[in-house]
């Protein structure tokens, strides 16, 4: 029951797989400009706790799950990771007074324990305050949008059928209407 229950849990983590997950990834959190942070675990499936905190926290930090593997080696070097599990925040990149973007400095958790509370309370610390809403790419339509568009070019065929229809029953309401005050003086008798 508790395997059901935790496949069936809402799961916003960000799986990375390989370099090209993590440059999709960093991408992502640049473009929504949201702070990243990276969950580094040997465990082979998502654990609930991270479900929980994906959906908690979802459009306030963008949540990754790495695994360690060969194809991830050069991310765990990058942020010298060693020891799992290890869980690191990557704040939102910052402009200087040149205009420039600069690298933020990653934050490692050092707490004594991945507990709920703990690191409720760490990733509250480090997540924007107000949730944002997604920036879409650009040449990217999603086919909600299409169908929305359709639905609105079907709308004025659609009118003009009903007004057709609406004027054609009239006229015939309007031939009934004659015939109704003979029925009516039938049914008072």
């Amino acid at each position: 029951m508790k395997r059901f229950l935790d496949a069936q849990m809402p799961d916003f983590v960000e799986k990375i797989k390989d370099a090209s997950d993590f440059a999709k990834y960093e991408e992502k959190g640049k473009r929504n400009n949201l702070p990243r942070v990276l969950l580094f675990s040997s465990k082979p499936n998502t654990s609930p706790l991270t479900k929980y905190l994906s959906v908690e926290f979802r459009r306030r930090i963008l949540l990754a799950e790495i695994k360690p593997n060969k194809k991830n080696q050069a991310i765990l070097e990058k942020y010298g990771v060693t020891k799992l599990p290890a869980l690191i925040v990557i704040p939102p990149s910052t402009t200087n007074e040149e205009g420039e973007d600069s690298d933020p400095i990653p934050i490692v958790y050092d707490g004594d324990g991945f507990s709920r509370h703990k690191l409720t309370g760490f990733l509250s610390k480090h997540s924007l305050k107000d949730p944002v809403t997604t920036v879409k790419k650009k040449e990217e339509t999603t086919t909600t949008e299409k169908a929305t568009e359709q639905s609105q070019a079907k709308k004025p065929e659609e009118e003009e059928e009903k007004s057709t229809e609406q004027s054609q029953d009239k006229k015939a309401d309007g031939e009934n209407e004659e015939k109704e005050p003979e029925q009516k003086v039938h049914s008072e008798l």
